[in-house]
């Protein structure tokens, strides 16, 4: 008898990903799930993986621009997904706003959607529309179990609102209790 362990730590991922997508509250479209599920498991495989390290050296290359010119525009947006949603305290700890790798990612996934035809397309054009949803679900699976959140104030004010991460909004809230000023107010 043959167990497919491939199987068993995709499904592993999956109730990973919607446990995050409940205790977030935010719920991806079944192309998206999928997607995240199958780059959890490319990226990160089984608790022995050493791509969280490679997650991180392509950021370092990326932040240098030492990158090589033909990166995968699809691999660039998929870094900086799993960079950004579970290992943001490497950007914090190296002053790297996390919303660097947001928009770099959002652009990536854009940009290879204007090369690609199909279902293909439609895939990644929604990672681009939907990418701070996924990220806010990565955050949320991130922080599970952890002390505390993984995103420090700026970080997650800059995400909530050059973003709209409704992660770096909960993320502000267990910080403080004051709420952030609403730029149309007038201060007086």
């Amino acid at each position: 008898m043959r167990i497919d362990l491939q199987l068993a730590e995709t499904a592993g991922w999956r109730a990973l990903l919607t446990l995050a997508q409940q205790n977030a509250q935010i719920f991806l479209p079944e192309p998206l799930e999928e997607y995240a599920v199958a780059l959890l498991y490319r990226a990160l495989g089984s608790a022995g993986s050493s791509s969280g390290s490679h997650t991180a050296r392509f950021a370092k290359q990326l932040v240098e621009g030492t990158r090589a010119d033909h990166e995968d525009l699809a691999s660039v947006g998929d870094h900086c997904l799993l960079f950004s949603g579970l290992f943001p305290d490497h950007a914090i700890r190296n002053s790297i706003p996390v919303n660097y790798f947001v928009q770099v990612g959002r652009q990536a996934y854009q940009d290879h959607a204007t090369r690609v035809g199909g279902e293909e397309r439609a895939l990644y054009r929604a990672l681009a529309a939907q990418y701070v949803s996924v990220l806010d679900i990565l955050l949320t699976m991130r922080e599970e179990g952890a002390e505390g959140p993984c995103l420090d104030g700026l970080n997650a004010y800059q995400l909530w609102r050059e973003a709209g991460s409704h992660q770096g909004w909960r993320v502000l809230r267990q910080l403080t209790p004051s709420l952030p000023a609403n730029s149309t107010q007038a201060l007086h």
